[in-house]
């Protein structure tokens, strides 16, 4: 009886909403690649501040990991946006040629989050 009342309580949600979350159900992967990017910040320099920072082609680590970024890399800060686990930045790396996202808490600063340059 318990789960004939859960299926019409569920039933009710959804017809009243149109949404419904299932306990257990994964969190919304990012988009991968997130073209959705401009370049409104623009400041260059040595800004990551951590070694081996992934450069990604979205806002999350399940997206493909492009190269790598290390402190004594020259980027360029483009944007940022939500994503997985906080705030990403869109930016260029100058000296491997490689675009993406980074996450904000390896750049300083927090990136393009903390200049509040949302994309």
């Amino acid at each position: 009886m318990r789960v004939k009342k859960a299926i019409a309580a569920l039933g009710l949600v959804i017809a009243g909403t149109g949404v419904a979350v299932l306990p257990g159900s994964p969190a919304a992967a990012a988009t991968c690649p997130n073209n959705s990017w401009s370049v409104k910040d623009g400041r260059v320099g040595n800004f990551y501040s951590g070694t081996n920072v992934n450069i990604r082609t979205g806002t999350g680590t399940n997206c493909t990991s492009v190269g790598l970024g290390q402190p004594s890399h020259t980027i360029r800060l483009d944007c940022y946006r939500s994503g997985d686990g906080g705030f990403w930045s869109h930016i260029y790396d100058y000296t491997t040629a490689r675009g993406g996202w980074s996450k904000d808490e390896f750049i300083q600063g927090q990136g393009t989050y903390g200049a509040l340059v949302a994309c």
